[in-house]
C-alpha cells in the first residue's frame, strides 16, 4: 500500500504540472490565432488592391500592343509600296531595252526576207530541169527491169525442175543401196541363225542336268531350316514366358518397395510423435523425460487401440482422459507432483491402478443401433477394469442422429464424433482434421514395425527371384540359333536365286530355239523381196540421170544471159538515182527557203506586236510610280505621329507595372509573416498534443493503479491516502527500491500460489479478432467475386451486341459487292457455325457462282476465289474504312473480264482511300493514276521511276 502510496502522488503531482504547461501554451496558441486573422485581413485587402492595378496593366499593356499593331501595318505598308516602286522601276528599264532590241530585229528581218525571195526563184529554175532528165531514165529503166524479169522467171522455173528430179534420182539411188545393203545383212543373218540353232541345242541339255542338281540341294538346306526354325521359336516362347514373369515380378517390386516405403514413413512419422509426444502438454512431456521418475509408464492413449473407423469417436470421448498416465501406486503419482512443482511444469493426472480391481461394470444394454464401447477397443487384460470403468455405459450409435436411443442412464455418442449425450447434457461441434491419431500410438507403433520387417523380408526375396529370372533369361538368350538360321536362309536363297536365273535360261534358249526358225523362215521372204525391187530400180535410175545431163545443160545458157541482162540493169538503175538524189536536194532546198522565209515573216510580225504590247506597258509604269510617289509623302507624316504617340503609351504602361510590382511584393511580405505565425502555431499545437497525450497516459496508469487496487486489495483510490495503519507507518522510512523488492517478493509468493493462464483472454481476442478479419476477407472476395462476374458478363454482352452488328453489316456488304463483282443473279453468304456463341463461333463463308453448285470455296476457281477474297475484304472496309490498302499481285489468278470488274470496284473505293497495288497485269497498270516501275540501270543499283498517267490525260 505505501508504494501504491507514493506512485499515486508522484502521478498527481506530475498530471498537476502537465495541466499548467498545457494552460500557458494554449493562451500563446490563442494569441497567434489573432495575429493570423489580422494577417489575413490585410492579405485579402491587399489582394483586392492588386486584381484592381493588373486590370488597369493589362489595359494599358492592350492599347500599346494595338498601338504598335497599327504602326507596324503602317512601316508594312510603306515597304511593300517602295518594293513596288522599285519593282516598277526596273519593269520599265527592261520594256526599254527590249524596245530597242525588237527594233533592230525587226530591220534585220525585212532585209533577209528579199535576199531569200531571190534565192528561191534561181533554185525554183535549176528543179524544172532536173525533173524532166529524171522522166526520160526512169523510162529506159523499167524497160530493162521487164526483159530482166522474163529471163529470171525462165531460169528460175528451170532450175526448179532440174532440182526436183535430181532429188528424186538422190531418193531412187538412195532406195536402191538400202536394199542391196539389207539383202547382204538378211544372207548373213541366215548363216548365223543356223549356227546359233546347234549351238543352243547344246546348251539347253546343260540346263537341264544343272537344275536337277540345285533342285536336290534346295530341298536338303529347306529341310535343315525347318529344323532349326522349331528349336528357335520354341526358345522364344521360352524368353518371351521368362520376360513376362521378369516383369510381373518387377511390378510386385515396385508395389512391395512403395508399401514399404509408406509404411517405414507412416513408422517414422508415428515413432516420432510418440517419441516427442506431440498433441500433449509439458507436463507430459517432462515427465517422460525425467530419468528418476517411472518414464515408461503409459499414458492412457498407448494402452488402447481400436478399429480405424472408431478412432475418432472414442478419441472425443476419452478427450479429459488422453494424457492421463497410468501408475501402478500412488507413491510414483506424488514423486511426479513433486516434480512438476519445482520445476514449474504444469499439472498432471494419473490413474492408479491397483484402485481399479474391485470394480466391476454393468453389463451391456442393447439397442437397435448402438454398440457398447467396451467392445471396439482393445487393450491388455490388466487394464480391463480401468477400461470398464471409464467407458461404462457407453455406446457408440452407427445410425444417424436422430436414431439417438433415449435411455437417460447412459452416454451415446455418434459415430462421426460429433455428438456425445449424456444424462443432463449434450455436447459436440465440428471434428477436426488431425482427430483420432492420438489413440493406440504405441500400439500401432509397434504393429507397424512387425508390417515393416514383413515387408522388407518379402522385398528381399522378391529381389532374389528377379536376379534369378534375369540370369535364366540370359542363358535362354545366349542359346539362340539366329544366326546359323539367317546364314541357313542367305544360302537358301541363293540357291533360289541361282534355280530362278537357269529356268529362266532355259526359258530364253527354248524360245530362242522358236524364233530362231520363225527367223530363218521370215529371212528367205524377206531376200526373194528384195531381188524383185533391186531389179524394177535400177533402169529407171539410168533413164532420170541422162535426163538431168540435158537440163543442166540448157541452165547454164540461161544463167549466162540472165547475167548480161543484170549487167546493164544495174548500168542504167545508178544512172536514174544520181538524177533522183540530185533532184530531191535541190527540191529540198526549195522547200527550206520556203520554210525560212514563213519564219522570218511572222517573226517580222511577233516583232510589231512586241513593240506595241511593250510600249503601253511602259506607258503604264510610268503612271503607276507618279501616283506611289505621291502616296509615300502622306504615309511618312503619319508614321512620325505614330511614334510620338507609342512612346506617351509606353510611359503609362511602364509607371502602371512599377505599381503592380510593388504591390505583389507587399503581398510576399505579408504571406511570409503570416507562414511564420502559422509554423509558430502548428509547434504549439504538436506541443498541446505531446501534452495532451502525456497527460492522457498518466490517467490511463491512475485509472489501472485504480482498478487494481479495487480488484486485488478491495481499496478505493480516494481514500488511500486516509488509511493510516500500522503498515503505513511500518514502511514510511523505507526507500523506493526498498519497497520495490518487497513488492517483487509478495509477487513471487502470489505466482507460487498456483499456475494460472493470464493470456487466455488476450489468446481468444487474438483468434476472435483473426475470425472476423478472415470473414471480413472471405465477404470482400464474395463481393468482388460477385462484381466481376457481372462485369464479364457486361463485357460479353456488349461484346456479343458489337460482334454481331458488325457480323451482319460485313454481311450484306459482301452481299453487295460479290454481286457487283460477279452478277445479280449470283448467291454468295456470311454464316455462324454455332448462333448460340457468337464470339467463339466459326464463320463459313458461300459463294455460289451461277451454273456451279460447289460444296464448299475450295471447288471454286482461282479466279472465283480471289473475287470472292476481293469481296470480303471490300465489305470489312465498308464497315471502318483505312487511310490506305496494299495488294500484293491479288489480280495474278484473273483474266481480263474480271480484271476489268476489280479495277472498276478498287477505282470506286479510290475516292476515300489511297489504293498501292504490285502487279504485273497491263490493264491493272493502264487504269492506275500513277506507276513506279523499278529499273537497274547499273549492276547492283536499283532506282524507282515514276509515271503520272494524269498528265498524259
Amino acid at each position: 500500500m505505501a508504494w501504491a502510496r507514493r506512485n499515486v502522488a508522484r502521478q498527481q503531482q506530475a498530471l498537476e504540472q502537465l495541466h499548467k504547461q498545457f494552460q500557458a501554451e494554449n493562451d500563446l496558441k490563442v494569441s497567434l490565432n489573432k495575429q493570423i486573422a489580422e494577417a489575413d485581413a490585410e492579405l485579402e485587402k491587399a489582394k483586392s488592391s492588386l486584381i484592381q492595378k493588373e486590370k488597369l496593366l493589362a489595359g494599358r499593356q492592350k492599347t500599346l500592343n494595338e498601338h504598335v499593331a497599327k504602326t507596324r501595318n503602317y512601316e508594312s505598308e510603306k515597304k511593300i509600296k517602295n518594293e513596288r516602286l522599285r519593282f516598277l522601276s526596273d519593269k520599265s528599264e527592261s520594256l526599254r531595252e527590249q524596245l530597242l532590241q525588237d527594233k533592230q530585229s525587226l530591220e534585220r528581218a525585212s532585209f533577209s526576207i528579199q535576199s531569200l525571195h531571190q534565192e528561191r526563184e534561181s533554185a525554183s529554175k535549176m528543179l524544172q530541169e532536173n525533173e524532166q532528165s529524171l522522166g526520160l531514165l526512169k523510162n529506159e529503166l523499167d524497160e530493162q527491169k521487164l526483159k530482166t524479169q522474163s529471163i529470171e522467171n525462165e531460169h528460175s522455173y528451170l532450175d526448179q525442175s532440174y532440182r526436183k528430179s535430181k532429188d528424186e534420182l538422190y531418193s531412187i539411188v538412195k532406195d536402191l543401196e538400202i536394199k542391196e545393203i539389207q539383202l547382204n545383212s538378211y544372207k548373213a543373218e541366215l548363216e548365223k541363225t543356223a549356227s546359233d540353232t546347234s549351238e543352243k541345242s547344246a546348251n539347253l541339255a546343260q540346263f537341264e542336268s544343272k537344275l536337277k542338281l540345285l533342285n536336290e540341294g534346295l530341298q536338303l538346306k529347306e529341310t535343315e531350316l525347318n529344323a532349326l526354325t522349331k528349336a528357335e521359336e520354341q526358345l522364344q516362347r521360352t524368353i518371351e514366358s521368362t520376360e513376362k514373369t521378369i516383369e510381373v515380378i518387377r511390378e510386385e517390386k515396385q508395389q512391395t518397395a512403395r508399401k514399404l516405403d509408406a509404411r517405414q514413413n507412416e513408422y517414422n512419422l508415428t515413432k516420432s510423435l510418440v517419441d516427442n509426444l506431440e498433441g500433449f502438454p509439458e507436463a507430459i512431456k517432462f515427465l517422460k523425460k525425467k530419468a528418476n521418475w517411472s518414464k515408461h509408464a503409459p499414458l492412457l492413449s498407448d494402452i488402447i487401440s481400436c478399429d480405424e473407423k472408431y478412432r475418432v469417436t472414442i478419441e472425443n470421448y476419452l478427450e479429459p482422459f488422453m494424457n492421463y498416465y497410468i501408475l501402478d501406486s500412488e507413491e510414483e503419482a506424488f514423486m511426479a507432483i513433486n516434480l512438476l512443482s519445482d520445476a514449474a511444469k504444469g499439472k498432471a493426472h494419473f490413474f492408479i491402478l491397483n484402485k481399479f480391481d474391485k470394480y466391476h461394470a454393468r453389463d451391456a444394454k442393447l439397442f437397435d443401433n448402438a454398440i457398447p464401447a467396451t467392445e471396439i477397443v482393445e487393450y491388455e487384460n490388466k487394464y480391463r477394469h480401468l477400461v470398464a470403468h471409464i467407458l461404462d455405459d457407453v455406446y457408440i450409435v452407427t445410425g444417424p442422429e436422430s436414431s439417438i436411443p433415449k435411455d437417460p442412464e447412459s452416454v451415446f455418442v455418434t459415430q462421426n464424433g460429433k455428438i456425445t449425450k449424456r444424462k443432463y447434457s449434450i455436447s459436440g461441434g465440428s471434428v477436426g482434421l488431425f482427430e483420432g491419431k492420438r489413440i493406440g500410438r504405441a500400439k500401432n507403433l509397434e504393429k507397424l514395425q512387425q508390417t515393416v520387417k514383413k515387408l522388407q523380408a518379402k522385398l528381399e526375396e522378391i529381389e532374389d527371384n528377379h536376379k534369378q529370372k534375369i540370369e535364366e533369361l540370359e542363358q535362354l538368350k545366349a542359346r539362340t540359333r539366329k544366326i546359323p538360321i539367317d546364314l541357313l536362309q542367305k544360302e537358301i536363297n541363293l540357291l533360289r536365286q541361282e534355280l530362278v536365273s537357269f529356268e529362266t535360261k532355259q526359258e530364253q534358249m527354248a524360245g530362242l530355239l522358236n524364233s530362231n526358225t520363225i527367223r530363218r523362215e521370215d529371212i528367205i521372204d524377206h531376200i526373194g523381196n528384195l531381188n524383185e525391187e533391186i531389179s524394177e530400180l535400177a533402169p529407171r535410175a539410168g533413164q532420170m540421170k541422162s535426163e538431168l545431163e540435158c537440163s543442166s545443160q540448157k541452165i547454164i545458157e540461161l544463167h549466162d544471159q540472165l547475167h548480161s541482162f543484170k549487167e546493164l540493169l544495174d548500168e542504167k538503175s545508178k544512172r536514174y538515182n544520181e538524177e533522183n538524189i540530185l533532184f530531191h536536194q535541190r527540191q529540198n532546198k526549195v522547200n527550206s527557203l520556203s520554210q525560212e522565209i514563213s519564219f522570218k515573216e511572222s517573226s517580222k510580225e511577233s516583232a510589231l506586236q512586241r513593240i506595241d504590247k511593250n510600249n503601253r506597258d511602259l506607258q503604264r509604269n510610268e503612271e503607276e510610280i507618279k501616283k506611289l510617289l505621291d502616296s509615300n509623302d502622306i504615309r511618312e507624316d503619319e508614321l512620325v505621329a505614330l511614334y510620338k504617340e507609342k512612346e506617351s503609351i509606353e510611359q503609362g504602361v511602364n509607371e502602371a507595372e512599377k505599381d503592380y510590382y510593388a504591390t505583389r511584393g507587399y503581398i510576399d511580405e505579408l504571406d511570409k509573416k503570416q507562414r511564420m505565425i502559422l509554423s509558430k502555431k502548428e509547434n504549439i499545437d504538436g506541443l498541446l498534443m505531446e501534452l495532451q497525450n502525456k497527460s492522457n497516459e498518466l490517467k490511463l496508469e491512475m485509472s489501472a493503479v485504480k482498478e487494481r487496487l479495487s480488484v486485488e486489495f478491495e481499496i478505493e483510490l480516494a481514500n488511500i491516502r486516509q488509511q493510516d495503519d500500522d503498515a503505513t507507518h511500518e514502511h514510511h522510512g523505507l526507500s523506493d527500491e526498498e519497497l520495490q523488492d518487497k513488492v517483487v517478493k509478495f509477487k513471487n509468493s502470489l505466482d507460487n500460489i498456483g499456475p494460472i493462464n493470464p493470456m487466455a483472454m488476450e489468446a481468444f481476442e487474438e483468434i476472435n479478432e483473426r475470425y472476423k478479419f478472415i470473414n471480413t476477407q472471405k465477404e470482400d472476395l464474395i463481393n468482388a467475386k460477385t462484381s466481376l462476374m457481372e462485369t464479364i458478363e457486361q463485357i460479353d454482352s456488349v461484346a456479343r451486341d458489337t460482334f454481331l452488328e458488325a457480323f451482319n453489316k460485313i454481311k450484306e456488304n459482301f452481299i453487295r459487292v460479290f454481286r457487283s463483282l460477279f452478277t445479280d443473279e449470283d448467291d454468295c453468304d456470311l454464316r455462324l457455325l454455332n448462333p448460340e456463341n457468337p464470339l467463339e463461333s466459326a464463320i463459313e463463308i458461300i459463294a455460289k457462282p451461277k451454273g456451279k453448285k460447289p460444296l464448299s470455296i475450295s471447288q471454286l476457281s482461282g479466279g472465283e476465289k480471289t473475287l470472292t477474297a476481293t469481296s470480303l475484304l471490300f465489305s470489312i472496309y465498308l464497315l471502318k474504312p483505312a487511310p490506305f490498302c496494299i495488294f500484293d499481285e491479288v489480280d495474278a489468278p484473273l483474266d481480263d473480264a474480271n480484271i476489268d470488274k476489280f479495277n472498276s470496284i478498287v477505282r470506286k473505293f479510290s475516292q476515300e482511300s489511297q489504293f498501292i497495288i504490285v502487279t504485273h497485269n497491263k490493264r491493272t497498270m493502264a487504269s492506275t493514276d500513277i506507276i513506279y516501275g523499278i529499273t537497274m540501270i547499273e549492276q547492283g543499283v536499283s532506282r524507282v521511276v515514276p509515271v503520272d498517267l494524269r498528265e498524259l490525260d
